[in-house]
């Protein structure tokens, strides 16, 4: 089956040459295609793509003014043919066997998704404290109000059927951090089959997300999804108790005060 491998890149000039190293000699089956989507990049991640592009043609770029990275994932998403399509952070976090095995499990069920909060999942490096707790809050929240069942919903490492991609991206509407979410849950509602798969995951340096301010805003997001699939009556999905999602919002509008206190 022909596999596309989707990475957004916004300035990745010091990361995404290694990444594509590492891909490049692990993926050998020339079916492979290297997608880079580049998101308004103003750095020299488009002439590092391009040399790599240079020598080996499997490596595809496409330039794309700012849109997130749900904007270039949807964008790329919908120039691809391939009969499975995934996409991987450009810092190498995740390893190329790795994704190698999310599509071999995503060829039998609708896809796969990569899970770092699985007992059998191998996390060389610890994650700061910090990080652990928000991303622990963000995947309770998310189960509790959209009633997705995966523990990790943010790892940076999918892949999906062609006919599954076909079927969700029409309906996808986020384009930020949340994207991964409004695409498990779309894939839910719609009753794909997604198999969560426990990954080996290599923390890496210089990452663009601030744990406490962009937890805040992903709260924000979650509870537009909530509302929206509320407004989805057509797909027939049952509507999460109100009382789960009032709980949430003070909850929000507590942390939201309480930060304009302290500045």
């Amino acid at each position: 089956m022909r596999l596309d491998i989707v990475m957004p890149a916004h300035n990745e000039e010091h990361r995404i040459g290694t990444t594509l190293d590492s891909y490049r000699a692990v993926c050998s089956d020339p079916g492979t295609r290297f997608v880079i989507a580049l998101d308004a990049c103003t750095d020299a991640t488009a002439e590092v793509v391009a040399g790599h592009a240079a020598r080996d043609r499997r490596v595809v770029a496409h330039e794309f003014p700012k849109l997130g990275k749900g904007g270039v994932l949807m964008e790329a998403f919908a120039r691809s043919d391939a009969d499975l399509v995934g996409f991987v952070d450009a810092d190498g976090a995740t390893p190329p066997g790795e994704l190698l095995r999310l599509a071999d499990a995503a060829g039998t069920v609708g896809g796969a998704i990569a899970c770092r909060h699985h007992p059998s999942a191998v996390l060389p490096a610890a994650r700061p404290l910090r990080r652990r707790l928000t991303s622990a809050g963000f995947s309770f929240a998310v189960r509790r109000l959209l009633g997705l069942p995966y523990a990790d919903t943010q790892c940076g490492a999918k892949v999906l059927r062609r006919d599954v991609v076909d079927d969700v991206l029409p309906a996808l509407t986020t384009t930020d951090l949340l994207f991964d979410v409004d695409l498990l849950q779309v894939a839910a509602d719609r009753g794909h089959r997604l198999a969560e798969v426990p990954t080996i995951w290599v923390d890496q340096d210089g990452s663009r997300v601030d744990a406490v301010k962009d937890t805040r805003r992903m709260g924000a997001g979650l509870l537009r999804l909530w509302a929206a699939r509320q407004r989805r009556s057509a797909d027939g999905v049952p509507a999460m108790p109100l009382h789960a999602a009032n709980r949430f919002e003070r909850r929000a509008r507590a942390v939201a005060l309480a930060d304009g206190l302290r500045r």
